[in-house]
């Protein structure tokens, strides 16, 4: 099975009109909030092939509650923001084929849930919508339990990407990375590997490893209880984007924005590669 790369990362969110609002200050273009058929509503921070997703509970009479054979999205997120508070609460990797990568999953020992598809209405730039479209696979393991696991199949491609909404003050051009922290990361490895695709390197002294992906990808670090303490963005001038954003610290050639300013994850940016300028 190929390596497959980071989609998006949920940001769960108390306030999502104040999330955008303090994203757009740290130099990012969100996209207008929009509402899902299931209790939620979201903003993106659209990039080059990935995106962060702003989300806040809407409408908790939507909200299908959790089942052991289907994962419920807004109960999921409504239980994280209740337990954890603000923060990185979903990781969520592409996918070419939905049903292929669960029948992997299954074959591999993974948990799985029954497939979902939805769409739901998107604003354009110039304030007419369209209809984006979505089929999505959902897995987990106790080892990063409390956080969720998907992948994303795109049916609208051409209706979700706009260059408008991919350009941003700060320059920010991909997520380059996710952390991951577990009590267990050594048990986490197989998931890992199996969710992903992708080839778990060794551990080093500190017990942490990463996760290759076809171009991104995973950090996985001790800590507990499991959490997405921290998303890396390649930006085009880290010295350009530091400018924009007081707060933010070095960490040799990339620049640290704190937890507190984003909604509980840690945006570490640094200089994107050359292959990744487009």
């Amino acid at each position: 099975m190929p390596a497959r790369d980071i989609d998006h990362v949920v940001v769960m969110t108390r306030d999502l009109e104040s999330a955008r609002a303090g994203w757009e200050q740290l130099g990012f273009t969100t996209t207008p909030r929009a509402v899902h058929p299931f209790g939620t509503a979201n903003s993106l921070i659209q990039l080059q092939g990935n995106f962060v997703e702003l989300l806040e509970i809407d409408d908790e009479s939507r909200i299908a509650p959790p089942a052991a054979d289907a994962f419920s999205f807004a109960a999921h997120n409504r239980a994280f923001l209740a337990a954890h508070g603000e923060g990185g609460s979903m990781l969520v990797l592409t996918s070419a084929d939905r049903d292929a990568d669960i029948a992997g999953w299954t074959a591999r020992g993974l948990r799985t849930y029954a497939p979902f598809d939805f769409e739901r209405k998107a604003r354009l730039p110039d304030g007419s919508e369209t209809r984006v479209a979505f089929s999505l696979g959902f897995t987990g393991d106790r080892s990063l339990d409390g956080l969720g696991f998907f992948v994303c199949q795109q049916h609208t491609p051409e209706a979700f990407w706009k260059p408008y909404y991919q350009r941003h003050r700060n320059g920010a051009r991909r997520i380059a990375a996710v952390t991951l922290a577990s009590a267990e990361p050594e048990a986490a490895r197989p998931f890992l590997e199996g969710f992903s695709g992708g080839v778990a390197g060794p551990a080093g002294d500190n017990g942490c490893y990463a996760v290759a992906l076809a171009q991104d990808r995973l950090d996985v670090v001790p800590g507990g209880p499991p959490a997405i303490p921290a998303i890396e963005i390649a930006v085009d001038d880290v010295e350009a984007a530091a400018a924009l954003i007081p707060g933010a610290w070095r960490d040799g050639p990339a620049i640290v924005l704190p937890s507190e300013i984003a909604n509980g994850v840690s945006i570490r940016l640094v200089p994107a590669q050359p292959q990744a300028r487009r």
